[in-house]
């Protein structure tokens, strides 16, 4: 089997000869800038892209972008200007940091949420099937693009527009605005999930980066188990596999997740920053398959030490070689070149 082969069948739920091993492709760069990567995509390792199959936009809208700087780092303004209002967000980006961190969120007041709400319901989204494609063959022959469907709507709001802090307050001073947007958000989410299932590719990444601590058990119920239970399977019913991308703790509402209809969870995390083990997690989910991201401390440890952790993964998920799949997506680790080709040799690449 090749490493795409591998992870055909593990997405199938069959064994695969070797368990597949894969990293952000956006932790590597270009091989141009570093080279060294080859040789590990060559032995086996996967990098991994997400990529939407669908496009958006946004008409009677403008948006201004401007810059300016705060102590010593580089600080970018974004407005939308609609017909109803205006909303803006500020951003950051780290020395060192592959992505922007937000310092404003665009949702802070119910004005906010009403220009938002307006921008939800006058999106226009259509198929994108080409962008796909393209991708694949630039990322090709080592690299595996997985359509991309977005976070659900509550994360959408919390993760992308009003932040943890704040999203508490909102969910009891703002409730009724809140409300309204997650549910102009759902109709927009079913319509991506149904140009998803006419698409291409067999897996179908949820990018939810879902933590239970931030919602807990009673809104997980309530706003994220309706939308898996109506939109998942729109996508079993055209044969894709469905992974939601959650990377932080989980056993709060482990009853709840094992009710939807998910197959598979991406990034699962094992302590100290998740707080289920490998073990507790296939106790918990029998079913679901297990894409689990490697600690980064454990890349310190020594190969063999390593190797035994990676071994021990495997004998508690996955003991007949079915429903796991390691995987770097967190956080490159520091001595990258010394640890990936350890992992790699405990499963026998």
């Amino acid at each position: 089997m090749t490493p795409h082969e591998s992870f055909e069948a593990y997405w199938a739920g069959e064994r695969p000869e070797r368990i597949p091993f894969s990293i952000y492709g956006a932790f590597c760069g270009s091989l141009e800038e570093n080279p060294a990567w080859a040789p590990l995509f060559e032995r086996g390792l996967v990098p991994t892209y997400w990529m939407p199959t669908f496009s958006s936009t946004r008409n009677g809208v403008e948006k201004v972008s401007d810059s300016y700087e705060e102590n010593g780092q580089t600080v970018r303004r974004t407005t939308l200007k609609t017909p109803v209002g205006e909303i803006y967000a500020t951003s950051y980006l780290p020395p060192g940091s592959l992505m922007a961190w937000p310092k404003k969120h665009w949702l802070s007041t119910a004005e906010d949420y009403r220009v938002r709400t307006w921008l939800v319901k006058n999106l226009e989204i259509r198929p994108n099937y080409g962008a796909y494609h393209r991708l694949v063959e630039q990322t090709a022959p080592w690299g595996l693009v997985l359509p991309a469907i977005g976070r659900t709507p509550f994360q959408r709001i919390l993760v992308d527009w009003a932040g943890l802090e704040q999203f508490t307050f909102h969910l009891i001073e703002l409730e009724e605005e809140v409300l309204e947007l997650y549910e102009a958000l759902f109709e927009n989410f079913r319509k991506i999930v149904e140009i998803t299932a006419e698409g291409p590719g067999r897996y179908v990444a949820c990018q939810e980066n879902f933590t239970a601590e931030s919602m807990g058990p009673v809104r997980y119920e309530r706003f994220l188990l309706p939308v898996y239970k109506e939109c998942i399977p729109t996508l079993h019913q055209a044969g894709k596999v469905v992974g939601t991308h959650y990377d932080g703790n989980l056993s709060s509402v482990k009853h709840h997740i094992a009710d939807a209809p998910i197959d598979l969870i991406e990034s699962l995390t094992e302590p100290p920053e998740g707080d289920m083990t490998l073990a507790e997690s296939r106790a918990a989910w029998p079913e679901k398959r297990f894409w689990n991201n490697i600690n980064v401390a454990k890349f310190d440890l020594p190969p063999d030490q390593l190797q035994a952790e990676i071994h021990r993964g495997v004998a508690e998920a996955a003991p007949d070689g079915r429903g796991l799949a390691f995987e770097i997506s967190e956080d490159l680790p520091k001595n990258w070149r010394q640890g990936i080709p350890a992992v790699l040799e405990a499963l026998g690449y």
